[in-house]
């Protein structure tokens, strides 16, 4: 057990300062690097409770839709959730493709594994736009992978 909790705090710590912002928005290695950090951030921050990323990472004006077909906004996901049931959280793979040089197209997907060794597996689409200097997701569609 403590061998697991020193696991988990260093990758909590090391995911925590790997969304930094890119050197430059235009050079597509330090874009994407900056966006997968933000991919892997996001899928953490129910498991370490910490929000922190995402304030960077979603653009004020944010909207998505959740696994549950909900509506939600930033404040929706920076609002800390507490403890909760699922102790990881990883994404599996994230594809990403230039729509224009300010539009990216993120389509990845992700596992949580519960307490009770229980896996949810969700595939996701995140739309980033080069605002103001600032790569930042305006809008997310989540769905839940059936039978996994």
């Amino acid at each position: 057990m403590k061998r697991f909790a020193i696991l988990f705090a260093a990758c909590a710590c090391a995911s925590a300062q790997a969304a930094e912002p890119p050197k430059s928005v235009r050079d597509h290695a330090d874009v994407e690097r900056y966006i997968r950090a933000c991919e892997s951030d996001w899928a953490a921050a129910g498991v370490i409770d910490n929000t922190k990323s995402l304030a960077t990472c979603l653009a004020d004006d944010y909207q998505g839709v959740s696994s549950q077909g909900k509506v939600v906004d930033k404040a929706y996901h920076l609002t800390p959730a507490g403890p909760g049931d699922v102790v990881s959280d990883t994404v599996d793979y994230v594809h990403l493709r230039y729509a224009s040089p300010d539009v990216i197209i993120a389509q990845g997907g992700e596992t949580a594994v519960t307490k009770s060794g229980k896996r949810h597996s969700l595939i996701w689409t995140d739309i980033w736009m080069l605002r103001q200097g600032k790569w930042q997701i305006v809008t997310s569609q989540d769905s839940p992978v059936a039978g996994r």
